[in-house]
């Protein structure tokens, strides 16, 4: 290999390099948009003490809380929800929610 082909081999790495943290922070900035377009809407669609009790439960079990924003999020979108949601309404569907994830354990013994 001579000296010409080494440079631009690094060159492409380079670019290659810049590429991949452009993407990157492309990612990140769709992501900010969705995190805030999604805090908006629950915003609108909970009371003050929903969104207290949520964020009490994020900090125990985030995946149930993501699952629930964005059921909540969707129920808004489709016209279903004619009021907000306060703290009982809430605390009635995470309660579902919690009740469909129990698994059932059938242990036979031969």
């Amino acid at each position: 290999m001579d000296k010409d082909e080494i440079r631009r081999i690094k060159e492409r790495k380079k670019r290659e390099l810049q590429e991949d943290s452009e993407m990157q922070k492309r990612n990140q900035e769709m992501e900010k948009k969705i995190e805030q377009k999604k805090k908006e809407a629950l915003r609108k669609i909970l009371t003050k003490e929903a969104r207290e009790r949520l964020n009490t439960v994020k900090l125990t079990n985030k995946e149930v809380v993501d699952q629930l924003e964005t059921y909540l999020v969707q129920l808004s979108q489709s016209g279903q929800l004619r009021e907000k949601i306060d703290e009982e309404k809430l605390k009635k569907i995470l309660r579902s929610i919690k009740d469909e994830q129990k698994k059932d354990w059938n242990i036979k013994r031969r």
